[in-house]
């Protein structure tokens, strides 16, 4: 599925970067749901609960709100980015690709943003790794195993992109459970450390957390790899022209 974000076309050149999203199906969000068992006068209404489904409690008088976890992939996060919302549904077995548009630094750059299901098979995974320019990978602050598959990726990684280095930020979803944590804050810093990467803990379900700079960083990241990669490339072409030039000077001397 691809959804397009894009505002009204300009005419300022746009620089495109591919991003591609990892991790375990599940690291994406938690929702919120119905329980018809207990009162609900005591309860708040939280900001982000649908006028609707907040109504329906309501007039329910053995409902409850409560906080639910189902298995889904980081779909949540992207489309906290581009919308400010939290999504409540979606096919959690199928992978989307986004297009946004938005002004970094005051330059305009076109983002394709790749949410992968996190139920690849080996080849789809490392296509997906080949197409990407910039990663994010995502873990689950209250799922210790999503934490300790990221390092193992990273190494997938390394290997499909190699001899390139690899442009990545490291994040922590579900902020919002820390009663339900599993992964510490410090863990998640040690790990960027060793990953040589920034590192964010957020919450796609509350907006805790900058998610927006998560994405607008990785941008940075990959504008900053292509102009070191693109001032060797000109270093290597000028070594190639002048020893070139030696050679032919060297056989008209002879």
């Amino acid at each position: 599925m691809t959804v397009n974000f894009l505002p009204i076309p300009s005419m300022a050149k746009s620089t495109e970067v591919k991003l591609a999203i990892f991790g375990r199906a599940g690291v994406g969000k938690s929702v919120w749901g119905l329980e018809m068992n207990a009162d609900i006068s005591d309860v708040g209404r939280p900001d982000h609960i649908g006028a609707q489904l907040w109504r329906r409690a309501r007039h329910s008088a053995s409902a409850r709100i409560s906080c639910h976890h189902r298995s889904l992939p980081g779909d949540a996060l992207v489309v906290r980015f581009l919308t400010k919302r939290f999504i409540w549904e979606y096919d959690p077995t199928l992978e989307s690709t986004y297009r946004h548009q938005a002004t970094i630094d005051d330059e305009v750059v076109t983002m394709e943003i790749l949410d992968t299901a996190g139920q690849e098979d080996t080849i789809q995974r490392e296509g997906h790794m080949r197409w990407g320019e910039g990663f994010v990978l995502v873990y689950d602050i209250t799922d210790r195993g999503s934490f300790e598959e990221v390092l193992p990726l990273k190494n997938i990684l390394d290997e499909v992109k190699k001899p390139k280095n690899v442009t990545l930020i490291l994040v922590g979803n579900k902020a919002d459970l820390d009663h339900s944590r599993q992964v510490s804050t410090e863990e998640g810093e040690k790990l960027a450390t060793e990953l040589a990467c920034a590192f964010y803990e957020c919450s796609a379900c509350t907006g805790e957390g900058n998610i927006t700079e998560i994405f607008y960083e990785l941008c940075r990241e990959v504008r900053r790899r292509r102009m070191v990669q693109g001032k060797t490339r000109r270093r290597s072409s000028t070594t190639h022209v002048k020893q070139a030039i030696n050679k032919m000077l060297t056989k008209i001397s002879s």
